[in-house]
């Protein structure tokens, strides 16, 4: 696999609500290729764009951006790279990337901007109640 950098052209994040309601719901929609791959200089560049709207509209976030993938020498890569930008096969590790990046700058942006960030709150485990309780009487 090549080696993969993620570069931000653009963002905007925007608070369109003063008060936050009791639950928010998200819609994401990452866009790989969001345009044509292309190569320069033995590189392949993917063109991204990342948006997150919220239900109800309390806040919205673009990114764009792009992957830039950087064939090892000697291993062979070429042949891959050339079938991303021919096919737009995009391999799943670049979506992997792309997407830990931006959801990191989007958690960065919903601190500054007080809102809660997109990601599901962790649910801690329940204690299990029994249906029936059991009673130990001591051994005589």
């Amino acid at each position: 696999m090549p080696a993969i950098s993620i570069q931000i052209i653009s963002i905007s994040a925007e608070r369109l609500s003063e008060t936050l309601p009791p639950q928010i719901q998200f819609q994401v929609n990452l866009s790989v290729p969001s345009g044509q791959p292309f190569t320069r200089e033995h590189r392949v560049i993917i063109p991204f764009t990342f948006t997150i709207n919220s239900i109800p509209p309390v806040v919205q976030y673009s990114i764009k951006g792009r992957a830039v993938l950087v064939p090892h020498k000697g291993r062979g890569e070429e042949k891959s790279l050339k079938e991303i930008v021919d096919k737009k096969k995009i391999p799943q590790q670049v979506v992997q990337a792309i997407f830990i990046n931006v959801i990191a700058e989007v958690i960065v942006l919903s601190r500054s901007l007080g809102v809660p960030p997109p990601i599901p709150p962790i649910q801690l485990p329940q204690p299990r109640k029994t249906t029936r309780e059991q009673h130990y009487s001591p051994v005589q």
